[in-house]
C-alpha cells in the first residue's frame, strides 16, 4: 500500500498488528515512522508503551516478549524492529543468534494490543526465506523504496505547491542538482528555503544559490567544466576556495580522476550504444549521476578526456611521492591546461 493511504487510515485510527516498512528513502520510512508514533505515543503515560529494537544489537526474542506484553494505562504498544538482517541475505556482525521461530509464533498471531512495525532499509528482502514470506503475507506492507527521478521531481512539487509557495524552473532544476535527487537531502533543505521566501511565497534561484551548500563532488563538477574549456582563472578561484574550506589538494585531485574516469566510462559506453539505464546497471552508480555526467561528457571528445584523466593520475603519482609541493602540481596543470 502506499505511503499516503496508509497515513490517511492511521490518523483515522485503522491500525494494523503488524507493519512492514520496505525499501531506502529515509525520508518516507521517518514520515511513517513520526506518524504512527504520534498517533499512538500522545501522553508521557503512553511513552512506557513504546520499544524500539536494533536487530544488530539486541535478541530478537526481548522484542517479541515486549510485543506480547500488555500496554500499561493505553490501548496500544508500539514495538519498532530496526536492522532486520535476518530478512535479507546478509549476516549479523554482533555475534547474535536470532530465535526467528520466535517471530514465526508471533505474526500467526499476533497480539491485539500491540502494533508492531518492522523497518527494512533495504531494496529487497530474500523472498527464499519462509519468515519473509509470512512477513509479507500477514503484514501491512508499506513501499519507501528510492524514488525515480519523475517520482521526486513530482512529489517535491506537489509539496511546495501545498505549501502555497511557487518555485521558478531555474530555481527547482538547481535544488534538485545540489541535493542529487535525493528526497531526504531535499526535504532537509526545504525548511530554511521556504522559511527564506515566506514573504514573497517565491522560490528564486538566488536562493537556493545562498542557501543550498555545494558538496565537494559538486564543485568537483564544475572544476571539470573549467578545466575542459580552459577557464583558468575560475578554476584557480575554485581550488582557493576549496583549500580555505579545509579540503585536501590530494583529495581534490583523487575526485577528479574519479569523475574524468566516469565520464570516459560513458564516453565509451554510449559509442558503443548503451542507453542511460544500460550504463546504469552495468557501473552501480545513482541514475540522476549518470545522467548529470552524461550531459557533461557531451561537451567534450574522447581524446582530450584521456589525455586529461592520464594527467590527473600522473599528478598523483608525483604528489604522493614528494616530487614537488602538491599545491603547485596542481596550480601548474590548471594553468597549463588553459595552454592547450
Amino acid at each position: 500500500m502506499s505511503l499516503q493511504q496508509e497515513l490517511k487510515k492511521i490518523k483515522a485510527g485503522q491500525l494494523a498488528p503488524v507493519y512492514l516498512v520496505l525499501g531506502e528513502e529515509r525520508f518516507l520510512s521517518d514520515t511513517f515512522k513520526r506518524e504512527i508514533t504520534k498517533q499512538i505515543i500522545q501522553t508521557e503515560d503512553d511513552e512506557l508503551n513504546f520499544a524500539s529494537f536494533d536487530m544488530t544489537e539486541t535478541n530478537l526474542s526481548l522484542a517479541v516478549e515486549e510485543a506480547n506484553t500488555i500496554p500499561f494505562f493505553g490501548d496500544y504498544r508500539l514495538v519498532n524492529l530496526e536492522n532486520p538482517y535476518f530478512l535479507t541475505g546478509e549476516k549479523g556482525t554482533g555475534g547474535l543468534e536470532h530465535n526467528i521461530a520466535e517471530l514465526t509464533a508471533y505474526l500467526n498471531a499476533p497480539s491485539t494490543t500491540t502494533i508492531l512495525v518492522v523497518y527494512a532499509n533495504y531494496e529487497k528482502l530474500d523472498e527464499r526465506k519462509k519468515i519473509v514470506k509470512l512477513l509479507k503475507k500477514s503484514a501491512v506492507l508499506i513501499d519507501v523504496k528510492a524514488m525515480e527521478e519523475k517520482e521526486v521531481r513530482q512529489y517535491l512539487q506537489q509539496y511546495i505547491q501545498n505549501e502555497g509557495y511557487d518555485i521558478t524552473p531555474e530555481a527547482f532544476d538547481l535544488l534538485l542538482r545540489l541535493t542529487d535527487m535525493d528526497l531526504s537531502k531535499l526535504m532537509g533543505e526545504m525548511t530554511k528555503i521556504l522559511l527564506y521566501a515566506s514573504d514573497t511565497k517565491k522560490i528564486l534561484k538566488p536562493m537556493i544559490e545562498s542557501l543550498v551548500p555545494k558538496s565537494l563532488e559538486h564543485n568537483i563538477f564544475d572544476m571539470v567544466t573549467y578545466v575542459m574549456e580552459g577557464r583558468t582563472e575560475q578554476a584557480l578561484s575554485l581550488y582557493q576556495d576549496l583549500l580555505l574550506q579545509g579540503e585536501e589538494t590530494i583529495k581534490i585531485n583523487a575526485i577528479l580522476i574519479s569523475q574524468f574516469r566516469l565520464m570516459l566510462q560513458i564516453k565509451i559506453m554510449v559509442k558503443l550504444g548503451y542507453q542511460q539505464s544500460n550504463i546504469v546497471d552495468v557501473l552501480k552508480i545513482h541514475p540522476y549521476r549518470v545522467k548529470m555526467a552524461m550531459q557533461q561528457t557531451r561537451k567534450f571528445e574522447l581524446d582530450p578526456l584521456k589525455a586529461t584523466f592520464s594527467e590527473l593520475v600522473e599528478n598523483d603519482y608525483r604528489i604522493k611521492t614528494g616530487q614537488m609541493a602538491k599545491e603547485l602540481i596542481f596550480e601548474l596543470f590548471l594553468l597549463n591546461y588553459s595552454r592547450k
